[in-house]
């Protein structure tokens, strides 16, 4: 992409003299670094070869192995307060006029949490990082790593119809970013369009003089859609739906809000390719159900954005469905079951394939929605590590795709003017009882560490006080 050369030279002047961190600078290239918030679609040749250390130099790129390190003992006073404010709050406030203020809250909260630094691989402190714990949408890191490794950064996801007879197929494979009209090659939602399908389609049609068709949906691919049980007893009917394998704008009923959830948003998909197949003069029976037979034979097809893409909009976000798109499309590829199991024992394989401890991961879901999840602090610390390391050029992308603190995606309003703005890049995690935060924070002295915290079994109405205390923690761990 081309750019202008003043935009940039002023934008890095003034971010310099406001002291935005290094982190928000790489984020917009204008400086060395891992991070991006460019989002083209690139068409990549099968095989590309990609470099990320010079044989001759051991350093890790994006990371300054110059920097003066940091020791455990900077880091375990902040363990320490840690612990004390997730369990206790904040220090009471005598100067407060609020009787409360002046008082500790008893929050009955479980701390887990380990800082390595990312050069080196040392543990500089850590405490219960080997518990299991609810990770809640810090999960999404396993879902992102479990479909880089299985699928591929460059994976695309096809929609594509089929015919036999006068019978139409309708099959998706796992694209919930549909356009209902025209695709959009720059994007990454609405990348691919249902009336591109259409057209392709109806050529192929009336090629063959059928001008009538009987349409079946098959979301065949993605095996069980029913949703997990524990969400449904959560009554978070906003932030979830059916793992459906097609679906326009990820199924969402309000294309400007991030959350609630059409009925079926696998058939009102269906419903808007039949309407397409309409406008250019194909009849369109009323929709079933089926899966596409052997011997039907495929007359249109669009592709998605490369799955690197679509992990960013999972991680920036936090999107649920997409994270369990992640995990069901690699199932349904390595053949462990198209259901929660198979997504669950597929993530643990290629956890176990990276030399990390698979059944640490002991979740019901890939997105991080379920309260019965249980993952270990330092298990996502360790996969967080080899993504930044860089030794497995497959798991980079996933480093690129973090929120970043007071700058985007889930940590936009994070970090304002602290410490850690441009300089923390973690995934999020919050649910009823748990906040966690799993990523990289770069210091003051431009060490990378990585970490990962969890707060979980905290009474109702506590979360606050756990969020609090850690952005304290990593905030600090970003002032050393």
């Amino acid at each position: 992409m081309r750019k202008s050369v003043l935009l940039p030279l002023i934008l890095l002047v003034a971010m310099v003299a406001s002291g935005v961190g290094y982190g928000v600078l790489d984020a917009y290239n204008l400086v060395p670094g891992i991070l991006t918030l460019e989002n083209e679609s690139v068409d990549m040749p099968e095989t590309v070869e990609i470099s990320l250390t010079d044989a001759g130099n051991k350093e890790v790129i994006g990371i300054n192995e110059h920097a003066a390190k940091i020791t455990a003992a900077q880091v375990q006073p902040l363990m320490q307060q840690l612990v004390a404010q997730a369990q206790n709050g904040l220090p009471p406030n005598p100067d407060s006029n609020d009787p409360a203020a002046k008082m500790p809250v008893a929050t009955g909260s479980r701390v887990g949490a380990i800082v390595i630094d990312t050069a080196s691989g040392k543990t500089l402190g850590q405490v219960n990082a080997d518990q299991l714990m609810t990770p809640a949408s810090s999960s999404k890191i396993v879902a992102a790593a479990t479909a880089l490794k299985t699928l591929g950064p460059d994976y695309r996801f096809t929609t594509s119809t089929h015919l036999a007879g006068e019978k139409l197929f309708l099959r998706g494979n796992g694209d919930q970013l549909l356009s209902a009209g025209s695709g959009n090659p720059a994007a990454t939602a609405g990348h691919a369009g249902l009336a591109d399908l259409a057209a392709q389609t109806t050529q192929k049609l009336k090629d063959k003089k059928t001008t009538t068709v009987q349409l079946f949906l098959d979301e065949s691919a993605f095996g069980d859609q029913n949703p997990l049980a524990n969400w449904q007893a959560q009554g978070n009917d906003n932030y979830e739906t059916k793992p459906t394998p097609i679906a326009i704008n990820n199924g969402l009923a309000n294309p400007e809000l991030s959350y609630g959830y059409l009925p079926d948003p696998g058939l009102s998909a269906a419903e808007q390719f039949a309407a397409r197949l309409k406008d250019q003069g194909i009849k369109v029976g009323q929709i079933q159900r089926g899966a596409t037979p052997n011997d039907a034979r495929k007359i249109g097809e669009v592709k998605s954005a490369p799955l690197h893409e679509v992990m960013h909009e999972t991680l920036k976000e936090s999107n649920n469905m997409l994270a369990e798109v992640l995990c069901r499309a690699s199932a349904a590829k390595a053949g462990t079951g198209t259901n929660f199991s198979g997504e669950i024992k597929i993530a643990q394989k290629v956890l176990n394939d990276l030399k990390l401890e698979g059944a640490a991961f002991a979740n019901h879901d890939c997105s991080g929605l379920s309260t019965e999840n249980q993952i270990k602090p330092q298990l996502l610390a360790a996969l967080m590590q080899q993504a930044a390391r860089g030794d497995d050029p497959q798991l980079r992308p996933l480093v690129a795709s973090l929120p970043i603190g007071a700058l985007d995606g889930t940590l936009h309003d994070r970090y304002l003017q602290a410490n850690g703005a441009g300089n923390v890049r973690a995934k999020t995690g919050s649910l009823q009882n748990s906040r966690a935060l799993t990523g990289l924070v770069t210091t003051k002295s431009g060490r990378t560490l990585t970490f990962c915290v969890i707060v979980d079994s905290f009474k109702e109405g506590t979360g606050t006080i756990a969020r609090g205390a850690i952005d304290n923690f990593v905030n600090g761990l970003a002032g050393l």
